[in-house]
């Protein structure tokens, strides 16, 4: 069984409402753990019109979400600029869109093009900047280097639990990182950890909580054991 990364609950929305929302909460320093982690979480689907063209052939079954998540980026580039903190936002839904898709490098420039925008807002340490962390992870994974997963997930992490579930999903992905290593202690302390985050944050029987439990148990079973090279370590859910 391969170790699983998880980026953070995906809800639906309609992108114009919810730049609206986005826009009632922005006040000078945005509230991130009330307003901008909320925001975050989401990964736009239903309701959007669609971009005529796009610049990337999104798969099977993903069509609809990296298209909605585009329209959202579009329409917050229109109406509050390139470098406003919700155009941020919706950067990082459109990263995680291309991710789940299945093209890492996509994902990886938009969600680096949401990290320097919100740090030019708030600055390196801000709670806002771990949910695209935690896609830079995963891609960075996806794409075999994860020694740079491990300083991505271990900075996610070095912010803080005012992150709430993405601070679970950060160290659930340093963990993962680890494991990719076959660093199995060092994956089975974080795996605990983030399994008590996410059973404190998120419903009793939540998929994530389930995921981070089968990671724990099979790490446990292998302390010392090396990774073969020649496996795939880590699999993107």
């Amino acid at each position: 069984m391969a170790a699983k990364l998880r980026s953070a609950e995906n809800f639906h929305a309609d992108p114009i409402l919810l730049v609206d929302a986005a826009l009632r909460r922005y006040a000078g320093r945005m509230n991130w753990v009330l307003a901008g982690i909320l925001l975050t979480t989401v990964l736009l689907a239903h309701g959007a019109s669609r971009p005529k063209a796009q610049t990337v052939a999104p798969p099977a079954g993903n069509t609809d979400e990296i298209a909605a998540a585009r329209e959202a980026v579009r329409q917050a580039t229109d109406r509050l600029g390139e470098n406003h903190p919700v155009t941020a936002i919706m950067l990082r839904n459109l990263a995680l869109a291309m991710q789940e898709g299945g093209y890492s490098n996509y994902a990886e420039r938009y969600a680096e093009q949401s990290l320097a925008i919100l740090e030019r807002h708030f600055g390196p340490s801000d709670v806002s900047l771990v949910p695209v962390l935690n896609v830079l992870t995963e891609a960075a994974v996806s794409q075999g280097r994860y020694a740079d997963a491990q300083q991505l997930a271990e900075r996610a992490v070095a912010i803080g639990p005012e992150a709430a579930p993405h601070y679970g999903t950060a160290l659930h992905n340093l963990g993962a990182a680890f494991q990719a290593q076959g660093k199995f202690r060092e994956a089975a302390e974080y795996y605990r950890q983030a399994l008590k985050v996410r059973e404190e944050e998120l419903p009793a029987g939540h998929p994530y909580i389930q995921v981070t439990r089968a990671a724990l148990k099979q790490v446990e079973r292998e302390p010392g054991r090396k990774r073969n090279p020649n496996s795939t370590a880590v699999a993107l859910k």
